[in-house]
């Protein structure tokens, strides 16, 4: 944002520049040497305009990329109905995490006619999860006996104790394209008696997918380690993860669309104010015979020129900086915006340019031979 205000002066010569050896009516010429005699007004007028452009594409660039990211499946199809997954993560206690399932929950999970396994995936510390410096993201410890019985989460090698898992239950900052259930993990150097040693981050309950089962499992859990969210199943994050990106990218969109607006009554205010201020020269060139259409032409081209220069540039310069924050904090590459974006970017420039036409009339009125008269 700071590069942008300061190459912002910069750019308005540069589109002067372009507008005078393009020019071909004198319009285009007085223009020109009015935004070269002053860039740093000129673009003042239009900065408004330029940061919403700029925060508005870094949202939507971040938030479009998230969403393709987390659109994959959560869960094979055939277990994303019938798998319940509380995390317990939020709820751990710092001094007293919870190492295992206590044997009286496990007995009553396994007594719920179609439940199939109970899997407690632990982090590798006992609060905050080891984190994979390749990946970045968090990596967790499950038993390969208990992982056999809960085929959502995937599979062991053979002859593995225990494997190291990445867990991909949904959710906006997370690749979900591979389901779980589709991986083969690597095996972890501990041994499942060490896993008891280690805090619990989520249960998982694999179930015949039935309402009887899943419910009951669910109220069993909720009870056994009540936390500010009930347990899901696999299809429920993922309904619950799209919601949520369409919010996000409903925001994103709102976000561009009233700061647009606000911007261009900015430009309005400041073109009106400049008309103010040129109101003895632009009197003497319709005393000279200038028209008046020519004049509205030099006001609009003063704002056009700088205003359609800046929003492409701020717009390249936002999906830079999604693209570097996608990059450097979830490791994922910048997906292009939609076509809503860019209908939103031509609408809030053809906004714009509608408010520096509506400040026209003003040079109808403050021009004249009475403007031009000596005190």
């Amino acid at each position: 944002m700071i590069g942008l205000v300061i190459a912002g002066p910069w750019l308005t010569m540069l589109g002067s520049r372009l507008t005078a050896r393009r020019a071909r009516r004198p319009a285009g010429l007085i223009a020109a040497r009015r935004l070269s005699d002053n860039p740093k007004s000129a673009f003042r007028a239009i900065s408004g305009v330029v940061l919403a452009v700029f925060v508005g594409t870094v949202a939507i660039g971040i938030i479009t990329t998230i969403t393709a990211y987390g659109a994959g499946a959560a869960g094979d199809p055939a277990n994303s109905t019938g798998t319940l997954v509380q995390r317990l993560f939020w709820a751990q206690d710092p001094d007293d995490p919870i190492t295992s399932i206590s044997p009286d929950v496990m007995s009553e999970l396994m007594s719920i006619p179609g439940v199939e396994g109970v899997a407690a995936v632990h982090a590798d510390r006992s609060l905050e999860p080891a984190r994979d410096s390749a990946l970045g993201r968090p990596t967790f410890a499950v038993s390969c006996a208990q992982i056999a019985h809960t085929p959502a989460l995937g599979h062991c090698p053979d002859g593995a104790d225990t494997v190291a898992i990445d867990l991909r239950f949904g959710g906006g900052v997370i690749d979900t394209s591979t389901p779980m259930s589709d991986a083969t993990w690597p095996a972890s150097d501990l041994a499942a008696e060490e896993l008891s040693n280690m805090a619990i981050d989520t249960i998982v309950v694999s179930t015949d997918g039935s309402t009887a089962a899943v419910e009951r499992a669910r109220t069993t859990l909720d009870l056994a380690y009540p936390t500010p969210f009930s347990p899901e199943t696999l299809a429920e994050y993922e309904a619950n993860n799209s919601q949520a990106m369409k919010s996000y990218q409903q925001l994103a969109n709102v976000v561009l669309l009233t700061s647009l607006p606000i911007a261009g009554c900015s430009l309005a205010v400041s073109i009106a104010g400049g008309l103010a201020e040129r109101r003895r020269p632009f009197s003497l060139l319709r005393l000279t015979g200038v028209p008046l259409a020519t004049l509205r032409r030099v006001v609009t081209l003063e704002a056009a020129v700088p205003l359609l220069i800046s929003v492409v540039v701020s717009a390249g310069a936002g999906l830079l900086a999604a693209a570097l924050f996608l990059r450097a904090q979830l490791d994922q590459t910048l997906q292009p915006p939609g076509l809503q974006y860019y209908v939103l970017i031509v609408g809030g420039v053809i906004v714009s340019l509608a408010i520096v036409a509506s400040t026209l009339p003003l040079l109808a009125r403050t021009t004249g031979p009475d403007a031009t008269r000596n005190e």
